[in-house]
């Protein structure tokens, strides 16, 4: 074929284009490097593994193997600052877990999230960052050179060097990029044991409780076993809300340190998953971690914890700690539960016995009255028969203490609050006496915030209505209600007895 004649056809062939001189020359020019990184690496001192290793076998933390071979990096490199950064458990921030060098101390600790810092390319995208540039301000201070290059397996992470005198070679990206592999595996340990010392305390506390508990199982020594825990956890404050009896508020059962904390707090303003997941609430301008305290799914209270602000989360240990704190505030409410209604059984049955030896209905009306009194906290009783000349209305046959007031006001017998359990034989509970529907068209006198009213009956006959009344607002709890219906059961059975007698 003649030399520059156009091809065609079979005769012309694909012939594979030379490299250029400039792809050539980088080739090269990256051979020399990697060369070059390899001579260095091999000249410096080699990292002292073995004496970092060695100390974890005498029970060394990790933590301090991980700081040695901070400072031999940056010794080796002439970096002011050598750092780990991790990633916050439940948050979207990395944490200045490990540092050594200049300002240790103070970053020590601090959290960032990851796109405010130089070091975004490495944590977020798990890029090797490398940076030379005049001197500017960050978030994490002055810096004029990095090198950092993520850990191999630990998202958002970074192990960094910063501020040296001269722009970082490849040899120093070799050494770091050497690195990251075992201060991860140290990282993990660091972890693993952190772990089972908190573990280890837990059990050293929960092997103890029945020592603290003893004898004594009120809810009270029960709180104060569990204060005994949550000083240990968070020395600064914390506190324990338990359910009202009507399961409507958290009321504080607990508290300890100079931080306030609420005396109440609405289930419905916390988080939806509050019983199951931990959650931060911010009360007085500290962070506090908050437990939801369950027993087989049942919600019985809340714990809380102020965040100490140096310290890492309480994340790790206690949910496996808060069952068994469920579980002993548990038990104790039961007992007292139990001792109360043994109490109060004990004088119901006292009052039946005065009660069959007493033969005057005023006596009895007495007796009647201030057992209800010494049973449920209160201001004024009075007990309503049916009026004998109007049969429309109820007669109030006994009010304790005595008040002019209420002893002339004879309340309809079906359009009252008296009157419709009365009229209905059904006890009525109303916290709040003003706006309770069955006292609008006919409301009781005085100023009463609340009331309790039960039926006077035996069997399905209703003798009259037992009246509990409160110038404080108070919400009376359901073991109230069932205590009074019981304690009018027992009154109305002499009140038959003797009207049957003196019929």
């Amino acid at each position: 074929m003649r030399k520059g004649a156009p091809c065609s056809g079979l005769d012309c062939r694909d012939s594979p284009s030379k490299p250029s001189r400039e792809w050539q020359e980088s080739r090269t020019s990256a051979r020399k490097l990697a060369l070059e990184a390899i001579r260095r690496l091999s000249e410096m001192v080699q990292p002292a593994w073995g004496a970092w290793l060695a100390g974890l076998e005498r029970d060394m933390p990790a933590g301090e193997a991980i700081e040695s071979a901070l400072r031999w990096l940056a010794q080796q490199t002439q970096a002011r600052q050598a750092m780990v950064l991790l990633p916050v458990p439940h948050k979207e921030q990395v944490e200045f877990a490990y540092i050594v060098g200049e300002r240790a101390e103070e970053l020590r600790g601090l959290r960032l999230r990851p796109h405010d810092t130089l070091l975004e390319p490495t944590l977020l995208r798990r890029e090797l960052w490398s940076y030379d540039a005049p001197l500017r301000h960050d978030a994490i201070g002055a810096v004029r050179t990095g090198l950092a290059t993520p850990l191999p397996s630990i998202p958002q992470s970074a192990l960094a060097l910063l501020n040296r005198p001269e722009p970082f070679s490849v040899a120093h990206r070799a050494l770091l990029e050497q690195f990251a592999p075992p201060l991860e595996l140290l990282a993990r340990v660091q972890s693993l044991q952190a772990q089972l010392q908190q573990r280890e305390r837990a059990l050293k506390w929960l092997s103890r409780l029945p020592k603290r508990i003893g004898s004594d199982l009120s809810v009270q020594h029960a709180l104060e076993a569990i204060e005994s825990l949550m000083r240990k956890a968070s020395p600064e404050g914390g506190g324990v809300w338990l359910y009202d009896e009507n399961r409507k508020m958290l009321l504080q059962a607990l508290q300890y340190g100079a931080l306030p904390l609420p005396a109440q707090i609405d289930p419905a303003t916390l988080p939806d998953a509050w019983r199951d997941e931990p959650f931060e609430a911010d009360w007085a301008g500290r962070t506090h971690y908050a437990y939801g305290l369950t027993l087989s799914e049942q919600p019985i209270g809340l714990l809380a914890l102020a965040a100490p602000p140096d310290a890492p989360d309480a994340y790790d240990w206690m949910p496996s700690l808060r069952g068994q704190i469920a579980l002993t505030l548990s038990n104790a409410l039961l007992y007292e539960q139990t001792a109360q209604r043994a109490q109060h059984m004990a004088q119901l049955y006292d009052l039946s016995q005065q009660l069959g030896e007493t033969s005057s209905l005023r006596e009895v009306l007495s007796l009647l009255c201030r057992t209800a009194h010494e049973l449920i906290p209160h201001d004024h009783t009075v007990v309503y028969l049916p009026s004998r000349r109007e049969p429309d209305r109820l007669t109030p046959v006994y009010v304790e203490p005595m008040s002019e007031t209420l002893a002339r006001y004879s309340p309809d017998a079906q359009y009252s609050l008296p009157g419709w359990v009365y009229a209905f034989n059904a006890p009525v509970a109303a916290p709040d006496l003003a706006q309770h529907p069955q006292n609008l068209k006919e409301p009781l006198p005085g100023r009463f915030a609340s009331a309790l009213a039960v039926p006077l009956q035996v069997a399905e006959r209703t003798l009259g209505t037992l009246l509990l009344l409160s110038a404080t607002p108070r919400e009376f709890t359901l073991s109230e209600v069932e205590l009074a219906f019981t304690l009018a059961n027992t009154g109305a059975l002499r009140l038959h007895t003797l009207e049957r007698v003196y019929a």
